[in-house]
């Protein structure tokens, strides 16, 4: 062999062993970020069968079926409008719409056994929708109350608020990986903040599934969010007060009732609602077997049952101005 023939080869040797080195690297990477990703892997929204929503930030996706694993296997189907439950009817009946979030969508409970449901088997005289979403703060709810207003008009919007992170969740425009939008308070009116909405990572992540299945990209695409993206903003004064002002003048306006379900007890919110004359009516579980204490304290079917008798007892309190046409 010539001795340029040699150098070749000797060349080649070498390009094969750092190609090697390279690919020896990257497995062993790409195996240790999964062992170090693995235990701080959260379920999103994503896996809840929810995608991107520039007004709302996230929203299910209409018409879609999910299984999801917490305590145990639930289904989650969404309608045509993305709601979890069965279609829109139209009708003569008065319409009661509840807002909230996880816990009135129900996680860790199959559609059948939600206070919703309950309260509709009870009440056929009324039509009984359920506008939960997972992850939303009163901002989001108050957003989305206005999207589909008009098309149900409901009689009484319901706002269960979850004491545990509402108010926490009105303070920013970033919430579990995700952008959200959020108000400020402004010479006393609510501003409309961060929209539209951003994408995140996770939301990258979640429209490139394929391109997301490497974790050494998925670290690359963080770093760049991590750089790149807006800011996580937290507002210090949280507009909660403003937000169920404006919630009610909203419904009131528009001929309906507002009133105000409290997952748990709380004495300044309790006093505020009673200042402005907002009805409302305590939620809070005492029993262990109404919640599920280590995932999220959502409520189980025992605790749903709970809460539909002690809405049930407010609806038939204010059961002349709902009417049953």
């Amino acid at each position: 062999m010539t001795e340029a023939g040699q150098a070749s080869r000797r060349w080649r040797l070498k390009f094969a062993l750092l190609g090697g080195s390279i690919l020896i690297s990257l497995v062993a990477l790409e195996v240790g970020l999964r062992i170090f990703y693995a235990a701080s892997q959260l379920q999103d929204t994503a896996h809840l069968g929810y995608s991107y929503d520039a007004e709302l930030g996230w929203f299910p996706r209409t018409n879609s079926q999910i299984q999801i694993t917490a305590s145990r296997p639930i289904t989650a189907r969404h309608n045509s409008d993305g709601l979890r439950g069965p279609e829109r009817t139209a009708s003569d009946k008065p319409v009661i719409l509840f807002l909230g979030d996880s816990l009135v969508w129900g996680f860790d409970a199959e559609t059948s056994e939600r206070f919703t449901e309950k309260l509709q088997a009870g009440h056929p005289e009324w039509a009984i929708y359920n506008f939960g979403v997972s992850g939303y703060g009163t901002d989001q709810e108050y957003l989305l109350l206005k999207r589909y207003y008009g098309r149900y008009r409901p009689r009484l919007v319901f706002l269960i608020i979850c004491g545990d992170n509402d108010n926490d969740d009105n303070a920013w425009n970033f919430r579990g990986g995700y952008y959200k939008p959020y108000f400020r308070l402004e010479q006393g009116y609510l501003r409309l903040q961060g929209t539209p909405v951003p994408k995140s990572e996770k939301n990258f992540f979640a429209e490139h599934k394929t391109l997301s299945r490497s974790f050494i990209l998925r670290a690359l695409i963080h770093g760049y969010y991590k750089h790149k993206g807006p800011r996580p903003v937290k507002n210090q004064d949280p507009p909660t007060g403003a937000l169920l002002l404006d919630m009610r003048k909203y419904v009131v306006e528009r001929g309906g009732l507002f009133a105000v379900g409290l997952q748990r007890s709380n004495r300044e919110l309790e006093d505020f609602l009673q200042k402005f004359q907002i009805p409302w009516v305590d939620l809070t579980t005492t029993n262990s077997a109404h919640t599920y204490r280590e995932f999220g304290n959502h409520w189980t079917p025992e605790g749903h049952s709970f809460v539909a008798a002690q809405i049930d007892e407010f609806l038939q309190k204010h059961r002349a101005i709902i009417g049953t046409n």
